[in-house]
């Protein structure tokens, strides 16, 4: 409020009095002198009081702008981020939310406000969503840092599922309490599909979908490590199309390749859900098979694969009716290593292609010497053998 209109009325008024003074007395008593002295100063003290009151409302007002300047800067920069941010109370409530995060949940800006974000959640992640909101508070309450970024599945209103990444700080009041979280939530789905993307290029065989060689060496370690475990026996299977060179070079490498995958198709359907099996390049295959109960329990499983590949493949309009051969080496009575294993099932499946015999189990007991030369797969970080390594 400006009092200088009151102050200045007031020192009117006095200056005045004073003047009706010295025209009543010539010289007016020293009290009234003095009365008339301390009323300017008290007069003088106002005026500089409301200067000083005017300068701190001056500043006030200009802090105030500068505080909604700042205000509207962080709003902007709130709702132009790409990302999106969401600033959730104790309960998950939202209390605001930029631009980005109702794009992204496919919702009016205006309709987030004080609307809780589990729907949003997958259904299946809700419960991990919840137990992080009282792991915030339990971490705020014991002056905690708060946890790391983590993933979960957001469901966009009528849009397909994507996956976010969440960040989330803490908003203190003034008195240093804290009532709300500052989540920013990232989409990475095309990350994730990319990433899946590259696994899939990196570890599954592009022409049949099967799993390649990569993943049968990741896969085959661990799946010894379980056998060892439970004490289960394991089975190593070598498979190789029979004159498989021969439907290359009378029918085209085309129709070759709609063997291989026409194969291993029916593989997939004549094995178990746990077994692994694998393109192990050209026309070989290779199977881990866990559990077995026996050597008679392969060799079953085997008939069983051959018994698929009875009916004759259908492949633009020829009819062809295809073998395979088998090696095969077992846990633990052939070996526990995994490069010794593979090694002694292609033995046996050379066995099995010399002798015409279907399969063959790795009998160490074999004479061997003289074999060195025999046609035989090349194993991961081996050095090239000479001759021919094509099976027919």
């Amino acid at each position: 409020m400006d009092l200088s209109p009151q102050i200045e009325a007031v020192y009117q008024r006095v200056t005045h009095l004073r003047q009706k003074a010295t025209e009543t007395w010539s010289q007016p008593p020293e009290i009234i002198d003095d009365a008339f002295g301390e009323l300017y100063g008290v007069l003088e003290e106002l005026g500089t009081a409301q200067e000083e009151l005017q300068r701190q409302n001056r500043a006030l007002l200009d802090m105030q702008q500068t505080l909604q300047q700042e205000q509207r800067r962080y709003q902007d920069l709130f709702n132009l981020a790409p990302d999106g941010y969401v600033v959730l109370d104790r309960q998950g409530v939202i209390q605001s939310a930029n631009r980005a995060m109702a794009t992204l949940l496919k919702v009016p800006q205006a309709e987030l406000q004080n609307k809780p974000l589990a729907p949003f959640i997958a259904l299946g992640a809700r419960p991990v969503f919840f137990r992080k909101l009282q792991q915030l508070s339990d971490l705020t309450a014991a002056g905690q840092p708060l946890p790391q970024a983590w993933q979960v599945q957001l469901c966009p209103r009528h849009s397909p599922a994507v996956v976010v990444s969440i960040t989330l700080s803490a908003m203190p009041t003034t008195d240093g309490t804290v009532v709300n979280w500052l989540w920013l939530l990232r989409d990475i789905t095309q990350q994730k599909q990319t990433e899946a993307l590259i696994h899939r290029q990196a570890f599954y065989d592009a022409l049949t979908g099967l799993p390649n060689r990569a993943l049968f060496d990741d896969r085959l370690p661990q799946a010894l490590n379980r056998a060892c475990r439970r004490q289960d026996q394991l089975a190593v299977v070598f498979l190789d199309l029979d004159r498989f060179k021969l439907i290359n070079d009378s029918l085209g490498h085309s129709l070759g390749d709609a063997v291989l995958q026409a194969v291993a198709t029916r593989l997939r359907g004549a094995l178990r859900s746990q077994d692994t099996i694998a393109r192990w390049g050209g026309d070989e295959f290779t199977l881990i098979l866990h559990p077995v109960e026996s050597a008679a329990a392969v060799a079953q499983m085997c008939d069983r694969i051959l018994a698929s590949l009875k009916p004759p493949l259908v492949i633009n309009g020829h009819h062809l009716q295809v073998s395979l051969s088998f090696g095969i080496a077992l846990f633990p009575q052939d070996s526990d290593d995994p490069e010794t294993l593979v090694r002694y099932a292609d033995i046996a499946l050379y066995q099995a292609k010399t002798q015409d015999c279907g399969y063959r189990f790795y009998n160490a007991a074999i004479d061997l010497q003289g074999q060195a030369d025999r046609p035989r797969t090349q194993l991961h970080g081996e050095a090239p053998t000479t001759g021919p390594t094509t099976r027919e």
